[in-house]
């Protein structure tokens, strides 16, 4: 079978916004675009290095389209890193493709994920897991 150099070669796409949400003390981060093996090097680049002790860092999944195995995956390292530096970590606002994604894989189980952004922001430090 011969695969289509256009699609094996096609790299996907993926932003990290740092967002000034005017909330002292909590970085809130957009992601858009596609999270998967070809993309998650960027997450890991643009959050690990906010996780530091008494951060709160939030992402905004709002703009993210698409997640698959290896981007839970990065959720899950991301959220570890953030327990053993005491960061509070959130993932806010995901589309409920992704957000069913999380119900079905049990990653909502783990870290805390919240409807909008806002109200990861004002979620008091002992409601994250």
């Amino acid at each position: 079978m011969r695969y289509n150099g256009a699609v094996t070669d096609a790299r996907s796409q993926l932003t990290v916004d740092d967002v000034h949400p005017g909330t002292s003390g909590a970085t809130v981060l957009a992601l858009r675009g596609e999270l998967d093996l070809g993309s998650i090097g960027a997450l890991k680049e643009a959050v690990g290095h906010r996780l530091a002790a008494e951060a709160h860092v939030v992402l905004d999944l709002a703009g993210l389209t698409f997640c698959d195995s290896t981007g839970l995956g990065a959720f899950v390292a991301l959220h570890r890193q953030a327990r053993s530096t005491g960061t509070r970590f959130a993932l806010a606002a995901p589309r409920r493709r992704i957000a069913d994604l999380f119900t079905l894989s049990g990653i909502d189980q783990v870290i805390s994920v919240y409807d909008a952004v806002e109200v990861a922001l004002s979620a008091p430090p002992e409601a994250t897991i």
